[in-house]
């Protein structure tokens, strides 16, 4: 009688190989089922509200409109909701204290202002008062377009303002034939921040005795202002004590012709102006012959 040998250790191997991928698989759809009903029971807890956020860039002293601020809906807690806005329309006319950047939630800390219709903070982002600091004042100046770099400054840029005024001569001095009464220019005050602008009129971040100063000369109508803008990155002060001009400076300086006084009846024939060349009259070809 014969007895047939099987060998049982190789199929006994592939069980065991299948038991561990199914249990493997078996762990695996147990831990994603555990972990989606984890998030889930945590995106359930998480409450959101709506929050002003910042639609784009919003530069440092610029005042906030429409187009600045959307809303998002926005998880906060006791921390983050300290300070935030659910309303745009309380930020609108109100002046950034600093850059937000866009999708940034605007908090009451980054407006340099809180009071709606002014457009303008006088003091500088994180700036405050104390018995050393600057009294500072905003004060408005009235340039024309022509005379304020075609009426395209605006608020944030930082401008040097020239004063021109009539310097009348007293007789016994204009007797010496030296000086003359006539419009002098001289650039005044520099780097001084424009804050607001309405049309022609400039509201300017001053010294107090500067302050005083540009009242006195628009009052008494004796000054004409002009603004030049100056380049954000320099904060050089010029020294002006060799600049200042006038009409007379200007003509030795270039060379300008001086008017000439013929006294009447002598006047010099006027010059003709050269004729212009005739151009030569243009050649007919003549005809191919036949």
């Amino acid at each position: 009688m014969e007895i047939e040998y099987q060998d049982t250790s190789r199929r006994g191997k592939w069980i065991v190989a299948v038991g561990l991928l199914l249990a493997l698989v078996a762990g695996g759809g147990a831990f994603f089922v555990v972990s989606q009903a984890q998030q889930q029971a945590g995106q359930a807890g998480v409450q959101t509200s709506p929050v002003v956020v910042a639609a784009r860039d919003i530069a440092g002293r610029k005042v906030i409109d429409a187009t600045d601020l959307e809303i998002r809906q926005l998880p906060l807690n006791e921390t983050t909701a300290q300070g935030v806005y659910a309303d745009g329309s309380k930020l609108i006319g109100l002046v950034a204290g600093m850059s937000i950047l866009k999708g940034q939630p605007v908090y009451a800390n980054m407006l340099a202002g809180q009071s709606q219709g002014t457009g303008f903070s006088i003091l500088a982002p994180g700036e405050t008062v104390s018995p050393d600091s600057p009294a500072w004042r905003a004060v408005s100046i009235t340039v024309p377009d022509d005379r304020a770099v075609g009426g395209l400054l605006q608020p944030g840029a930082s401008v040097d303002v020239f004063v021109t005024s009539t310097i009348t001569i007293p007789p016994d001095v204009l007797a010496a034939g030296k000086y003359l009464t006539d419009k002098s220019t001289k650039i005044v005050y520099q780097d001084m921040l424009v804050l607001a602008k309405t049309a022609t009129s400039y509201v300017l971040r001053a010294s107090i005795a500067v302050a005083e100063e540009i009242s006195h000369l628009q009052a008494s109508g004796a000054a004409a202002f002009s603004l030049a803008l100056r380049p954000q990155q320099d904060l050089r002060q010029v020294d002006t004590s060799a600049l200042g001009t006038t009409t007379t400076k200007i003509v030795a300086r270039y060379g300008l012709p001086l008017p000439e006084w013929y006294g009447p009846g002598k006047a010099p024939a006027p010059t003709p102006f050269p004729s212009p060349t005739p151009s030569a009259s243009p050649v007919v070809p003549a005809s191919p012959a036949p």
